[in-house]
């Protein structure tokens, strides 16, 4: 049998290693058990991911009640004596446990492991899959995550509050217009230019086209948009 510290030596603390990823959840299911504030902070870093959000919980914040009422999230309303209402959700990929009761949130964990999903204890980061960052969002579109590995949350949260009025400042309008215009022009780069190394060149040039960015700056996206087609179909005669 593999002897883990002595195979990575001192870099394994024996501590769980976390590193930060950005899970794609469009159109998965995720499943949070708990009404409290710590549901409500994990509801609202969810609302971005364009996922389908079902909250189970007795009682739950205003907050909460009012994302459902506004259709953004689903809301089952329960007392909650064991873990069986999870087994009516199916392909759930995802769920978060933010309940005030510890062995009740190691029991949703424990089944999600057992079924596939990704799992989240808010109360104990040495079960979860991950630990939950504290996360700078940018009109939906950069979202920039500071995270201590669950050692401290309430560090993590202070850090973002220091960093992210400079961060939003060094990101303006133009660098949102030129990452929705390259997402628009994904497929057709992808298509067009079979090579990585072509695509990625000639978005190089596109991030410096300084017309193109005159155009953004002038929020005329459509205008900008034609323009970077045209760039694309001169850049394939080359």
């Amino acid at each position: 049998m593999l002897d883990r510290k002595a195979f990575y030596g001192n870099i394994y603390s024996g501590e769980p290693i976390y590193m930060i990823i950005d899970l794609n959840l469009k159109g998965k299911l995720v499943l949070v058990v708990g009404g409290g504030n710590e549901s409500t902070r994990k509801i609202e870093s969810l609302l971005s991911q364009q996922c389908d959000i079902v909250v189970v919980a007795e009682k739950v914040e205003k907050s909460i009640k009012r994302y459902a009422d506004a259709g953004k999230i689903i809301l089952e309303l329960r007392k909650i004596n064991n873990i069986d209402f999870i087994k009516k959700y199916k392909q759930l990929s995802l769920i978060l446990a933010t309940t005030d009761d510890c062995e009740l949130n190691r029991e949703i964990v424990l089944f999600g492991k057992s079924h596939g999903c990704y799992v989240y204890a808010a109360d104990d980061p040495q079960v979860s899959d991950f630990s939950h960052p504290s996360v700078i969002n940018i009109k939906d579109t950069v979202q920039v995550a500071i995270s201590t590995g669950g050692r401290s949350p309430l560090m993590g949260k202070t850090l973002r509050e220091r960093v992210e009025p400079i961060i939003k400042n060094s990101i303006n309008d133009l660098i949102l217009h030129q990452i929705k215009l390259q997402e628009q022009l994904r497929v057709e780069v992808q298509q067009i230019l079979p090579s990585a190394e072509y695509r990625k060149k000639f978005l190089i040039e596109l991030m410096n086209d300084g017309e193109v960015n005159k155009l953004l700056d002038e929020k005329k996206i459509s205008t900008a948009k034609a323009l970077a087609y045209e760039r694309l179909n001169t850049y394939v005669l080359r």
